[in-house]
């Protein structure tokens, strides 16, 4: 995806033209087959086909692009079978539902809808979602999915499919400008090959180690930075506060090292980001004789003098900066300028890329109610436990919570408070454990928790602190308090089994145990009976 994004990054602007004349153009030379990127453009459609089938599997979707000179969509790719090869542009339903990323049902649009899929039998339960693609401003197409039930598909897919078409937009406009060719290929070259290297699993620190290689190779310094605009604790809101943190150094040392703030205004670090254009200078200190290197605070006597900096853009934004230093008077040239230009922008993609990453993984793998890990990821995560408690001989305490009576406070106090029970319950159960061990929503009012390198005796110690601590909070919202217990149940590993089926029902079956007692308490596994028979003495 990010090879696409960037593709446009390593061409000249595009042309002043009107919209209308850029979409034909465009459009014509993507679907150029003698054009150096008519392979490119095949491999677009491919990737997108394959992503749309992984996002929702029970889906069948197609790709249509306009024909300019007939005026309609043309099928891209998908089986022709199931879709109308030519969409007319005037249907304005089909317009509507694209522009507006709306959900189109078989039943409200029977007619409309057969214009669009093949002649079948259906049942009304059928419904499609559309997502536009954009070529310079204009609606270039639009990808289509359909699902033959609209309960196959849930809100957080079809968020993903509505913005499959931004990603084809990103890659159509910038495949239509690849054949510019403002940079070398062996240019060209070695950013794709830093892009097809990155890896979004790892921090952000890694994406910056990677351009510091690029940036090497490109240019001559004695000190490179790599700074960003310091951001609030909401992560994508940037604090135009005044300040910056320094990301990566490379080259001469001095007292402005990687973790290190300065101020954004009244810096030379600072001007790309401020200005949003590059700067070069022989001598810093005549070319802005009222600015500080970094602080105004700091030494004047500093031995470098050319600089070179480009701004970083993030979705539009410049939100840092690349600076390069040298210790003498030699200029950078213009080339360099340009070159240090667009591997800003290559980063800001990236630093983006990785923040999209980040999210749709986030989405996956965590419940979006309570915070926690979901079932399935849970799952995953206690099997490569497993396989590493095995690996260094350790022990592991498995536990499952439910909440008691919870659907009474669903039924009387209402599911907003319902809701909130959760979330509340989900941070106390993540304040009393540790930072290495996991977490999960295992159900609607059920937990999971394991306990890393922990036996059954420890573990009874934290189990029965989250089992106090909930007990003992006073859950208020809206000026309506309630008190609210949950009941847990235990199994260890190796000790009871290494099979994770068996070791979540153990502990599923003490849990059952405890709620027989009367909830509010921890029971082990195999300890069930004694629990019993005291209850009966």
């Amino acid at each position: 995806m990010i090879y696409n994004d960037l593709i446009g990054l390593l061409s000249s602007q595009k042309s002043k033209e009107s919209k209308t004349d850029d979409l034909d153009l465009s459009v014509s030379t993507i679907q150029n087959k003698n054009s150096d990127t008519y392979e490119l453009y095949e491999e677009l459609k491919s990737l997108v086909y394959d992503i749309t089938r992984s996002i929702n599997v029970k889906s069948k979707s197609a790709i249509y692009i306009i024909d300019p000179l007939k005026k309609v969509f043309q099928i891209q790719t998908g089986k022709k079978r199931e879709f109308i090869d030519i969409v007319k542009m005037n249907n304005s339903v089909i317009l509507n539902h694209i522009n507006e990323n709306k959900k189109l049902h078989q039943k409200d649009y029977p007619d409309v809808w057969n214009k669009l899929f093949s002649d079948q039998n259906w049942r009304g339960s059928e419904c499609a979602i559309f997502s536009p693609i954009n070529i310079q401003g204009a609606v270039a197409g639009f990808i289509v999915s359909r699902v033959n039930h609209f309960t196959d598909i849930d809100e957080k897919e079809i968020q993903i499919l509505n913005k499959i078409g931004d990603f084809v937009s990103f890659g159509l406009d910038n495949i239509t400008s690849l054949e510019k060719k403002i940079l070398s290929e062996k240019s060209k070259s070695l950013i794709l090959e830093v892009i097809s290297d990155l890896d979004f699993k790892v921090d952000s620190q890694n994406i910056f180690n990677q351009f510091k290689f690029l940036i090497r190779t490109f240019f001559r310094y004695d000190k490179l930075t790599i700074s960003l605009r310091k951001e609030t604790e909401n992560r994508r809101k940037v604090d135009k506060a005044i300040s910056s943190i320094i990301k990566l150094v490379d080259g001469e040392k001095d007292e402005f090292n990687e973790g290190s703030e300065f101020p954004t205004n009244g810096s030379i670090h600072g001007l790309p980001t401020i200005s949003s254009r590059a700067i070069n200078s022989i001598n810093w200190k005549e070319s802005y004789p009222n600015m500080a290197r970094y602080k105004s605070s700091e030494s004047n006597d500093s031995s470098f003098y050319s600089v070179l900096g480009a701004p970083i853009i993030i979705e539009g934004e410049s939100r840092g900066a690349i600076l390069l230093e040298r210790k003498n008077q030699e200029l950078f040239s213009a080339n360099d300028t340009k070159d240090l230009e667009l591997i800003g922008n290559v980063l800001g993609s990236a630093l983006h890329w990785r923040h999209e990453y980040e999210k749709i993984h986030n989405n996956a793998t965590h419940d979006g109610l309570s915070g926690l890990l979901n079932h399935q990821t849970f799952k995953e995560r206690f099997n490569d436990e497993i396989q590493r408690a095995a690996r260094f001989q350790q022990k592991m305490a498995i536990m499952i919570f439910d909440l008691d009576k919870f659907k009474k406070v669903n039924d009387t106090l209402g599911h907003q408070y319902g809701d909130y029970v959760i979330q509340t319950v989900s941070k106390i159960m993540q304040d009393n454990v540790r930072s290495v061990d996991v977490v999960a929503r295992y159900g609607g009012e059920e937990f999971a928790v394991i306990l890393i390198n922990s036996d059954v005796e420890m573990s009874t110690i934290v189990a029965q602190r989250i089992v106090d601590n909930i007990a003992d909070f006073n859950f208020l919202m809206d000026g309506v308090d309630a008190r609210v217990t949950i009941s847990g149940g235990m199994s260890e590993y190796p000790k009871h089994s290494d099979n994770i089926k068996d070791l979540i029902e153990f502990a599923d079956q003490a849990m059952y145990a405890t709620k027989q007692k009367g909830g509010n308490g921890i029971i082990t596994h195999g300890n069930e009976l004694e629990s019993h028979d005291k209850k009966n003495i």
